[in-house]
C-alpha cells in the first residue's frame, strides 16, 4: 500500500514537472516570436483603410459625444495609430470619462505603455503638456483640459489585440475666465527660400499676453515639393532666459508636430542649423511674460536631395551644392548661404564685396569682445614686464654704484695709510693768525707729501679757527681755478 502511495507521488510530481515545463517553454516560445515580430518592420496600411478603422475613434458618435477605440466592440486592428482633437467654444473646457469598457493590452515588466496605449494631452497639439499615457484594464480617471482642447492618440504594435474603450465627452463651461480668445498664432510659408522669425507676431498679440500675463505659442508650417528637404538657419537668435527651457525656447518638428517628431529643442545661447527628412517642417516659438522680448530669425531653403551616386543636379533649373544637394539657380550670389557648405556665394564673394560674417549677430560679438579682452590682456601683460624690468635694472645699477664708490674709498684709504712722511716737509705747522702751533702728530691736522720726476712740489694744509684744515699747494691756486 505504501509502495502503491510513493508511486503515485511521484508520478504526480513528474505530471507536474512536466507541466511546469511546458508552460514555460509556451511563455518562452510567446516571448521569442512576439520579439521577433516587433523587429520586423510592420506593413504600412493603404490610407483609406487606415481612415475607415479609424472611425470609431476620430469620428464617433457626434450626437451622442461619444468615441472610441477602432472597430469597438470588436477587437482594435494591429500596428494601427489614429489621432483625435477635441475642441470646445471659447470659454468651454473639455472633459472625458471612460464607461463600461477599458480593456487594452497591460503594460510591460517597466508599468509603462510601451505596447498599445491611449496618449492624452492638454492641447491641441502633439507638444501639449502631457496628461497620462493609458493601457491595461484599469478605467482612467475624468480628464478634463486647462484650456479648450484635448490631443489624443491610439496606438497598437503587431502582437496582441483587446477589445479597447468607450469614452464620453462633454464642454464644461469656464465661468472664471476673462482672458478673451484672440485665435491660434499661426503661420503657413513655402517655397524655394524665406525669411521667418517673432517680426511676424502682431503687436496686438503681444500686448494681450502683457496684459494678460499669457504666453506666446506661435507655429509657423513650412512646405516644400515632395521630395524635397528643408535647411534651417538661425542668423538671429536671443533668448530672454537662455537655459531656462520653461520659460522661452524654439522647438522644430519634422513631418509631424508630436514629440516623436521633434528634431530640436533649442534653449540655450546658440541655435544651430537643423535639416529636415520631410518636406514638411513646424517650427514653434514659446515665450512665458518674462520671456516675451525674446527674438529669432530663419531662413529656410528647399534642397532636392540626389537618390544615388550617379544623379546629378538639373543645370538649367538646379544648382549643385556639391554635398548631393540641389537648390534653386536664384539662390545662387544671394549674399545668403544657402548651401550647407556656402558654395553657393563662394564664387561671387569677390564681385558683391559683401562679408560673409554678420558683425551683428550675437556670436560674432562675442567672439570679437573675448578676442579684444585677450589683446588687451597681452598689452598690458607686456608693460608689466617693460616697467618691471626697468625697475630691476634701476636697482641693480644703483647697487653697482654703490659697490664701485665704496670700492674707490677703500682703495684711497689704503693709499693714504701706507704712503711714507716727506722728510722735506716740516715738523711744524705755522700757526694761524691767532692760533697756536700744531705739530704733524697732532690728530686734527694731516699731512700729504708729493713729489714729482722733475723736482719737489710742496703743499701745506691751513687750518681755520674751528680746527677745520684745508690742502693749499705751494704757490697757490692757478689764477683761474674755479671752486
Amino acid at each position: 500500500m505504501e509502495m502503491a502511495e510513493t508511486l503515485f507521488r511521484l508520478s504526480s510530481f513528474q505530471s507536474s514537472m512536466s507541466a511546469s515545463i511546458s508552460l514555460i517553454l509556451l511563455s518562452s516560445l510567446c516571448h521569442l516570436t512576439q520579439f521577433s515580430e516587433a523587429q520586423t518592420p510592420s506593413r504600412r496600411m493603404d490610407p483609406k483603410q487606415l481612415e475607415e478603422f479609424c472611425k470609431n475613434f476620430t469620428v464617433g458618435h457626434p450626437d451622442a459625444m461619444e468615441f472610441y477605440s477602432p472597430q469597438y466592440p470588436n477587437m482594435y486592428p494591429k500596428d494601427i495609430t489614429c489621432f483625435r482633437t477635441i475642441t470646445a467654444d471659447i470659454g468651454y473646457f473639455v472633459r472625458i470619462d471612460f464607461r463600461d469598457m477599458f480593456r487594452i493590452e497591460p503594460p510591460g515588466t517597466d508599468s509603462k505603455c510601451d505596447y498599445d496605449y491611449l496618449e492624452i494631452r492638454d492641447g491641441d497639439q502633439g507638444y501639449s503638456p502631457l496628461i497620462g499615457k493609458f493601457c491595461g484594464d484599469k478605467f482612467p480617471p475624468i480628464i478634463t483640459s486647462s484650456g479648450r482642447s484635448l490631443w489624443m492618440r491610439f496606438s497598437s504594435d503587431s502582437t496582441i489585440q483587446y477589445t479597447g474603450f468607450k469614452a464620453v465627452y462633454t464642454f464644461i463651461e469656464n465661468r472664471l475666465s476673462n482672458v478673451p480668445d484672440i485665435g491660434k498664432c499661426a503661420f503657413e510659408t513655402g517655397g524655394f527660400q524665406d525669411f521667418i522669425g517673432t517680426a511676424n507676431i502682431s503687436v496686438d498679440r503681444i500686448d494681450h499676453a502683457k496684459t494678460y500675463d499669457a504666453p506666446i505659442d506661435c507655429v509657423w508650417t513650412i512646405t516644400a515639393e515632395k521630395g524635397f528637404q528643408i535647411y534651417i538657419q538661425f542668423p538671429e537668435y536671443q533668448l530672454d532666459h537662455p537655459n531656462d527651457c520653461h520659460l522661452n525656447y524654439i522647438q522644430v518638428f519634422d513631418g509631424k508636430t508630436d514629440e516623436e517628431h521633434r528634431l530640436k529643442n533649442f534653449c540655450g545661447s546658440v541655435a544651430e542649423s537643423v535639416t529636415s527628412k520631410t518636406s514638411d517642417v513646424y517650427i514653434r516659438f514659446y515665450a512665458e511674460k518674462s520671456g516675451i522680448n525674446s527674438q529669432f530669425v530663419a531662413v529656410f531653403t528647399a534642397m532636392r536631395v540626389l537618390d544615388g551616386p550617379n544623379a546629378a543636379c538639373d543645370p538649367e533649373t538646379e544648382y549643385d551644392c556639391d554635398d548631393a544637394t540641389c537648390i534653386h539657380p536664384d539662390l545662387v550670389c544671394n549674399t545668403i548661404r544657402n548651401c550647407k557648405f556656402g558654395w553657393d556665394e563662394e564664387s561671387c564673394a569677390e564681385f558683391t564685396g559683401n562679408t560673409m560674417l554678420d558683425f551683428s549677430a550675437s556670436h560674432v560679438i562675442i567672439i570679437i569682445f573675448v578676442l579684444a579682452v585677450i589683446l588687451l590682456g597681452m598689452c598690458a601683460g607686456m608693460m608689466w614686464n617693460f616697467v618691471r624690468k626697468l625697475s630691476q635694472d634701476k636697482e641693480e645699477l644703483a647697487v653697482s654704484r654703490e659697490k664701485s664708490l665704496a670700492a674707490s674709498g677703500a682703495s684711497l684709504d689704503r693709499l693714504n695709510r701706507h704712503l711714507p712722511p716727506d722728510p722735506e716737509l716740516p715738523r711744524d705747522i705755522p700757526p694761524a693768525p691767532g692760533g697756536r702751533p700744531k705739530s704733524r702728530a697732532d690728530g686734527s691736522a694731516g699731512s700729504l707729501a708729493g713729489a714729482t720726476s722733475g723736482g719737489h712740489h710742496m703743499s701745506h694744509q691751513t687750518t681755520d679757527s674751528n680746527g677745520a684744515g684745508c690742502y693749499v699747494p705751494d704757490g697757490g691756486f692757478p689764477f683761474n681755478s674755479k671752486f
